[in-house]
């Protein structure tokens, strides 16, 4: 009874807020984002992940000016509405119980603008990122030769500074006293450039975290892109897997691909969990990435997609469908435009099979309480 009244007194406080504010909603031309009616069927709410992910988001939102705007679709908000938008859910996650009274209800309530995609219609690309594991040590030795940087003193913002040929090829910030760990394989030390954080394994057997400190102002470019429109090897062989096979096995040519993305990520010590650019902890499953630029930051978002299952060796052995509301408090280099989604999978092995075989199409929505 309880769980009932909870719902209608949710229902009746919106109520002429919902009716007032559908009459001014318009089919907008030229925005990122367009507002729909609300998909249906959101599947198997992780009340526990979600719960998390939203309590992380209000900390960002709850600190920042309650006058920031965002653009939702041509529709301006206030934080305070996205705040209002986020602990609304909360209630409704802790009320609603059956499929068919969740989606009445977050139709009801909310409004809802779908992403253009990569094709104008609504497709958009999804791929994952997570918290790679790799060797490494605290001081250089033949085993451990690949430094990691702190960025340098003189680094600007959004000036573009050396290259990462400069950097790895050519050593030119070593002996500046940057380096704050060494790894052993140079792959590994690449990759956790493009994840942008992760933890080193010591030779005592110890963990440390490494986090994002900066770039050098330098566009990233995916090199697999680049070695499957060379030829070097087939689309379906562009997971994160079939890229490091091939540099392992080629390893005359390693360099010359690697130096193709000039983008280069400098690390600091930091062994709390990861975070995103809203500078919040990471929920797995449940916080993506998207472009700064086009979608509103911290904001709640569904998502519809398919994801891989992989055995322990990181072989896909099926596929399943995906519908969860998640968060928007990420963003990357590679992660650029109306039609790409990054989404965080969570720290170790599996989750970088995970992370490392997703390249599907869905959709993305945003929504926001009427």
């Amino acid at each position: 009874m309880r769980k009932i009244s909870v719902l209608l007194l949710l229902l009746v406080i919106t109520a002429s807020c919902a009716m007032s504010q559908a009459n001014q909603l318009t089919q907008e031309r030229g925005y990122t984002l367009t507002h729909v009616s609300p998909p249906t069927a959101y599947g198997d709410i992780d009340r526990k992940s979600l719960r998390e992910a939203i309590m992380s988001n209000l900390f960002y939102l709850e600190r920042i000016e309650k006058i920031t705007e965002f653009n939702y679709g041509g529709r301006i908000v206030r934080s305070e509405e996205v705040i209002r938008t986020q602990k609304t859910l909360l209630q409704i996650i802790d009320t609603v119980e059956s499929q068919e009274m969740l989606e009445l209800i977050m139709g009801y309530m909310f409004d809802w603008y779908k992403a253009s995609g990569v094709d104008g219609k609504g497709t958009v690309i999804f791929t994952g990122y997570y918290v790679p594991e790799v060797e490494g040590s605290l001081s250089p030795s033949e085993k451990y030769r690949y430094p990691l940087y702190r960025p340098p003193g003189d680094l600007q913002k959004d000036v573009a500074c050396h290259t990462r040929r400069e950097i790895d090829g050519e050593r030119i910030l070593g002996g500046k006293g940057l380096e704050i760990a060494w790894l052993s394989d140079p792959v590994e030390a690449y990759f956790l450039h493009v994840q942008g954080s992760g933890m080193i394994r010591l030779p005592d057997g110890s963990k440390i975290g490494v986090h994002y400190a900066g770039n050098n102002g330098h566009s990233y470019t995916s090199i697999g892109k680049l070695m499957i429109g060379q030829g070097l090897i087939k689309p379906e062989e562009g997971s994160l897997q079939g890229i490091k096979r091939y540099l392992s096995g080629h390893t005359d040519e390693m360099n010359t691909i690697l130096y193709q993305n000039p983008r280069y990520i400098f690390f600091k010590i930091d062994n709390t969990p990861a975070v995103g650019s809203l500078l919040v902890p990471l929920t797995p499953g449940h916080s993506i990435a998207t472009d700064p630029a086009l979608f509103p930051r911290g904001g709640l978002s569904f998502i519809k997609t398919v994801t891989p299952v992989v055995d322990s060796s990181g072989t896909v052995t099926g596929w399943k469908d995906i519908r969860r509301f998640v968060l928007n408090q990420d963003e990357g280099g590679a992660i650029k435009g109306p039609g790409r989604v990054d989404i965080f999978w969570g720290a170790g092995p599996e989750s970088g099979f995970t992370a490392g075989s997703l390249k599907e199409s869905g959709e993305l929505y945003f929504l926001i309480q009427r």
